[in-house]
């Protein structure tokens, strides 16, 4: 009687240390980018150059477009609306912005067409290849990205490399 009493009261014992340890320790992971897409526009127009001015990049269309025809959803965009000043940010594409998430779907089971508004020229992200991991250290488990490759108009850009970590669009 006293054996199981004892058993009970140390895996009790146990699962409050661990409880304390955890829930006493912050997680701050800070993967909720960590599959992004980031690109941004040359601004370089002097002399010229391939770059904008930024009065061209006030307004920015993304379009997102299922891969796989055979689930019927639809395509669907957003219009992004920039200042001048702020023109020279890069614009991040992530499984949750600017576009809502469809599903448990990720960024890499889609196509997007970028446009500028009053230009007839689109940029076309089209397949993303993501890989990565979960890692555990102690209390937290935070995921990790080993792998994206973006191919933007059938160029690839590994954007896991430091330095091609953006895409640069230009005319």
């Amino acid at each position: 009687m006293i054996r199981p009493l004892l058993t009970w009261l140390l895996l009790a014992g146990t699962a409050t240390l661990t409880a304390a340890c955890c829930g006493s320790v912050s997680c701050d992971c800070q993967d909720g980018s960590a599959d992004a897409v980031v690109f941004r526009f040359d601004r370089d127009s002097t002399q010229g150059g391939t770059g904008f001015r930024a009065a061209e990049l006030t307004s920015v269309s993304i379009r997102r477009v299922p891969l796989d025809n055979t689930q019927q959803l639809r395509p669907d965009s957003v219009l992004l609306t920039r200042s001048r000043a702020t023109t020279h940010r890069p614009i991040i594409i992530n499984n949750a912005q600017p576009l809502a998430p469809n599903g448990t779907r990720k960024l890499n089971q889609y196509r997007y067409v970028i446009r500028l508004s009053g230009q007839n020229r689109q940029y076309s992200f089209d397949q993303i290849q993501l890989d990565g991991r979960f890692e555990a250290d102690g209390c937290c488990t935070c995921y990790r990205n080993t792998q994206k490759i973006v191919y933007f108009n059938r160029r690839a850009y590994n954007q896991t490399v430091p330095g091609q970590d953006t895409v640069v669009l230009s005319r």
